[in-house]
C-alpha cells in the first residue's frame, strides 16, 4: 500500500509538473501576444538585439573568416537556368553572371551571345525574378518580379527590341499563373493571402477584368475555344479538374477528386493530364485522356511506370516529351498520343530542369523544340537544345567553376529503416575516403514542401561541407514527391507522425551505420523541413547536438490564422483542422519545454509562406525558458536568402554555427 501510495504521489506530481509547463509556456506566449506581430517599434528592437547576439556568436568565431572565404568563392559560382523558347526560335533563360541577382537574357540561337533584358538596378531597388512567360510569337514577355522575396509578384512586359514596362504593380496582392489568350490578352491570377481570382488582362487598353473565385485553392493549366483549363487544390495531393466558360462563367467539373499533375487541350477536343484514377495503389501516374464532351471517363496514353516529373505538349503535332523521375535522376521519353514512342536523346546521369521556379520539364515550342536546364553532382547548371524526332543535343550555355574540381563530391541513393520497419530513400554524400568509426561530423538536411524531393542536383555548399568532413543525408520521407501517389499522400493528418519519425531514424542510421555518434550530428532544414527540424529538437533532443531551423513552422494554429489564410484548408488537410487536438499535438511549439540543444531559427520580415511572427515568437519562447536559441530575422527578405550576398552571408552563418558546435 505504501509503494502505490508513493506512486500515485509520483504521478501527480509529474501531472503537476506538465500542466506547470504547459501553462509557463501559455503565459509567456499571451505576453509574446500583445506585441510580437503589431507592435512596429518592439518588433524591430527586438530584432535588432537578437542580431547583435547572432553575429557576436558567429561573426566571431575562428571558424567565420576561411568558411567566408570559402563560400564566396563557391557561391560566387554563376548559374543558368529556367530555359524556354517561342516560336521564332528565339531562347530564353536566367543567368546570373556577376551580379547580386539572375536576369533574364535570351539568344537567337544556339552558342550565341547572350543578351540581357531586365535592367542592371532592379536588384538594387530589391528587385528579383520569380518567373517568366514568353509569348508564342516571340513578340514579348511577360516576368514576374518581386521585392525581397515577398513572392508579391508584378507583372512587367518587355519587347522583343528591349524595351519594357510595369503592366500590373500592387505590393499588396500577388499576381501569377499567366496564360496566354492572344497577343494582347491573358488570364492571371490575383491573390491577397486571403482571396484568390481568376482574371483577364488587355495590353491594350490597361483593363483588368474579374472573371471568378472559387471556394478552394484553384489555379489555370491552358487555355482553349471559350475554355480555360482550371484546377482546384483540396491539399497537396488531391485535385480536381474544371472548366470555366470565359462569356459565361459557368464551370465544369471533368474530374473526380484523385491526383492530377500537368493538364492541357490538345486541340481535338481532349484533355491529356497526368493522374493516378488508373493506377492501382503502390503504381505511379499514367497519362490519360479524357474527352472534355465526355467528362470523368479517363483513357490511358501511356503508363511510364515510374515517377514523372511532368510533361509538355506539343499541339501542332500533337506529340508529348515527358520527364521521368526514378531516385532523383531524370529520364526523357517521346510519344504521340497514341501511346506510340517517338524519338528523344539519351540524356546524362543528371536532373533535368524546366522553364520556372518548381518546373522539372523542360519547355517547347509549337515546332517541336525542346529546350531544359540539366545538372549533376559534378556538373554544374547548363543549358541545352534538341528538337523532338532529331537524336541530336546541343549545348546553349553553361557557367565555369573557376577551377574547383567537383568530381569530389560523391553521393548514393540509400534506403534506411524508419522507427516503425518502412524503409526511407534519402541521398547520402560522403567524403573521400570516410570512415565509419562513429567520429565523423554530419548533417542531417531535411527538404521544405511537405512534397518536394531532394535531388542529386549540382549544390555548392555540399561541395563545401564534403571538402570540411561533413557527412550529408538528405532524406525523402514519407510525404516527398518522386515515388509515387501512395508516398506522397502517407504523411497527411494522423500519417504525420509516422513522416517525422522518419525523420527521426535518419540520426539513428548514421549512429547505427557506423558514420557518426550523436553528439557529432547536426540537423537542418527550411520551411517544412524547418518545421520538421522544430518537431525534432522538441521530442528528441538527445539525438543530435544542435539545430538549424530556417523559416519553420512552430505553431501550425498561429500560421495558419496569422499568415496566408487562402490557403488553411490546404494545410488542414496536412496538419488536422485549425484548433483541433491533431493540430495543437503536430505543432512543436507546445513541447517547448523538451528542447535541450542549441538551435539557430531564422525568419524573413516579407515571407508569405511562413509568417514571420510564428519563428519570431517560438525564438522569444524559448529565450523565455532559458534555452540556448539564436534567432536571426532578415529585414530584407521573404521565405529564403535573394541576392549573393545574402546567400553567401547565411550560408557562413549556418556552417559556422555547425562546426562551432560539431568540430571544437
Amino acid at each position: 500500500m505504501r509503494k502505490l501510495y508513493l506512486i500515485l504521489i509520483i504521478a501527480f506530481m509529474l501531472q503537476l509538473a506538465v500542466v506547470g509547463s504547459a501553462g509557463q509556456i501559455e503565459d509567456i506566449l499571451a505576453e509574446a501576444d500583445s506585441w510580437i506581430i503589431s507592435d512596429t517599434a518592439r518588433i524591430m528592437s527586438y530584432v535588432d538585439s537578437c542580431t547583435k547576439v547572432v553575429e557576436q556568436k558567429l561573426d566571431n568565431s575562428p571558424f567565420w573568416a576561411d568558411t567566408h572565404r570559402d563560400l564566396s568563392f563557391l557561391l560566387g559560382i554563376d548559374y543558368t537556368g529556367s530555359a524556354q523558347i517561342d516560336n521564332t526560335g528565339r531562347i530564353y533563360f536566367t543567368m546570373r553572371i556577376t551580379g547580386e541577382t539572375g536576369h533574364l537574357f535570351y539568344i537567337d540561337g544556339p552558342m550565341g551571345w547572350p543578351k540581357q533584358l531586365s535592367p542592371n538596378n532592379w536588384p538594387a531597388e530589391g528587385y528579383s525574378i520569380w518567373g517568366y512567360e514568353p509569348h508564342p510569337s516571340g513578340d514579348y514577355v511577360l516576368v514576374l518580379a518581386m521585392k525581397y522575396g515577398s513572392e508579391r509578384h508584378d507583372i512587367w512586359k518587355f519587347d522583343r527590341d528591349g524595351t519594357f514596362e510595369p503592366l500590373l504593380v500592387n505590393p499588396n496582392v500577388r499576381y501569377s499563373n499567366t496564360i496566354f489568350k492572344s497577343k494582347d490578352e491573358f488570364f492571371l491570377s490575383i491573390d491577397d493571402q486571403q482571396n484568390q481570382y481568376f482574371c483577364k488582362y488587355t495590353i491594350s487598353t490597361g483593363k483588368l477584368d474579374t472573371l471568378y473565385q472559387d471556394d478552394e485553392w484553384a489555379g489555370i493549366y491552358d487555355y482553349e475555344d471559350g475554355k480555360l483549363l482550371c484546377g482546384r487544390f483540396f491539399s497537396f495531393s488531391e485535385s480536381q479538374l474544371f472548366l470555366l466558360d470565359e462569356e459565361s462563367l459557368e464551370t465544369k467539373n471533368m474530374t473526380k477528386k484523385g491526383s492530377y499533375g500537368d493538364a492541357y487541350f490538345t486541340g481535338d477536343g481532349r484533355i491529356i493530364l497526368t493522374t493516378d484514377k488508373k493506377s492501382k495503389r503502390n503504381e505511379f501516374n499514367k497519362l490519360v485522356y479524357i474527352k472534355t464532351d465526355k467528362p470523368k471517363r479517363l483513357k490511358v496514353i501511356f503508363d511510364p511506370k515510374m515517377e514523372n516529373s511532368g510533361f509538355e505538349y506539343i499541339k501542332s503535332s500533337k506529340m508529348v516529351i515527358m520527364t521521368l523521375n526514378k531516385d532523383g535522376y531524370s529520364e526523357l521519353v517521346g510519344f504521340d498520343l497514341d501511346g506510340n514512342p517517338v524519338d528523344v536523346p539519351k540524356i546524362p546521369v543528371g536532373v533535368l530542369a524546366g522553364g520556372g521556379p518548381y518546373d522539372e520539364n523542360g519547355a517547347t515550342n509549337d515546332n517541336g523544340d525542346f529546350v531544359y536546364g540539366f545538372s549533376s553532382p559534378n556538373v554544374a547548371p547548363s543549358l541545352y537544345h534538341f528538337k523532338l524526332g532529331e537524336n541530336k543535343i546541343t549545348q546553349l550555355a553553361t557557367v565555369s567553376t573557376f577551377g574547383f574540381d567537383f568530381s569530389k563530391v560523391k553521393v548514393e541513393v540509400i534506403r534506411y529503416p524508419s522507427l516503425d520497419g518502412t524503409m526511407i530513400p534519402a541521398l547520402l554524400y560522403t567524403p573521400i575516403n570516410v570512415n565509419k568509426d562513429g567520429s565523423n561530423p554530419a548533417l542531417v538536411d531535411y527538404h521544405g514542401g511537405p512534397p518536394q524531393q531532394w535531388r542529386p542536383y549540382f549544390q555548392r555548399n555540399l561541395a563545401f561541407a564534403l571538402a570540411k568532413g561533413f557527412i550529408v543525408v538528405r532524406p525523402n520521407v514519407r510525404g516527398s514527391e518522386g515515388y509515387g501517389p501512395e508516398w506522397e499522400k502517407a504523411d497527411n493528418q494522423k500519417k504525420r507522425f509516422d513522416a517525422l519519425g522518419d525523420a527521426e531514424a535518419a540520426l539513428d542510421y548514421l549512429v547505427n551505420e557506423g558514420y557518426s555518434s550523436y553528439d557529432k550530428i547536426g540537423i537542418w532544414g527550411g520551411s517544412y523541413g524547418g518545421y520538421t527540424v522544430n518537431w525534432l529538437a522538441t521530442t528528441a533532443p538527445d539525438k543530435f547536438a544542435c539545430a538549424i531551423s530556417q523559416v519553420g513552422v512552430a505553431d501550425h494554429d498561429y500560421t495558419q490564422t496569422h499568415g496566408d489564410v487562402g490557403g488553411q484548408k490546404i494545410w488542414e488537410e496536412e496538419f488536422g483542422k485549425v484548433g483541433s487536438k491533431l493540430a495543437h499535438n503536430l505543432s512543436p511549439i507546445w513541447k517547448s519545454e523538451n528542447l535541450s540543444k542549441p538551435i539557430l531559427l531564422t525568419a524573413g520580415f516579407y515571407d508569405p509562406r511562413v509568417f514571420p511572427g510564428d519563428p519570431r515568437r517560438f525564438g522569444y519562447l524559448l529565450s523565455k525558458l532559458g534555452k540556448e536559441v539564436y534567432y536571426l530575422e532578415s529585414v530584407e527578405t521573404g521565405h529564403g536568402a535573394v541576392t549573393k550576398d545574402q546567400i553567401i552571408t547565411e550560408y557562413t552563418r549556418y556552417y559556422t554555427f555547425f562546426m562551432e558546435h560539431l568540430m571544437k
